[in-house]
């Protein structure tokens, strides 16, 4: 009996947790829509997005604020982009970095196509 009662508690904070977590994930997908990011890609605990004139970088976390946790970097002032292992290197200073090759070779295959217009 104990041991049902324990389930079912742990069994109530799993389902809490992954609602919780699907709100957090509907904020993400909103902000990337309101600002017209077309490539979002999420690697390392981060949502990475191409945008209209700029890239974003929005950690997930447990407690997700779009507006405070992001990272922005213009891509009017971008003058140089290359790649380092699994990672994207803007002006030499701002890493974007990702968990696979192959995440990565499409976003900076977009951002290249984007920087180049």
């Amino acid at each position: 009996m104990i041991f049902l009662i324990l389930f079912g508690i742990i069994a109530l904070v799993v389902i809490a947790l992954n609602i919780y977590d699907n709100s957090n994930l509907e904020k993400i997908r909103k902000h990337f829509e309101v600002n017209n990011c077309q490539s979002v890609i999420y690697s390392k605990g981060t949502y990475k997005g191409i945008c209209q004139d700029e890239v974003i970088q929005i950690d997930n976390g447990f407690s997700v604020d779009v507006q405070n946790d992001k990272r922005i970097f213009k891509l009017n002032q971008i003058n140089k982009i290359k790649k380092d292992n699994l990672t994207v290197i803007l002006n030499d200073s701002y890493k974007i970095e990702f968990k696979d090759k192959k995440h990565l070779e499409v976003f900076y295959k977009r951002l290249e196509e984007k920087y180049n217009k």
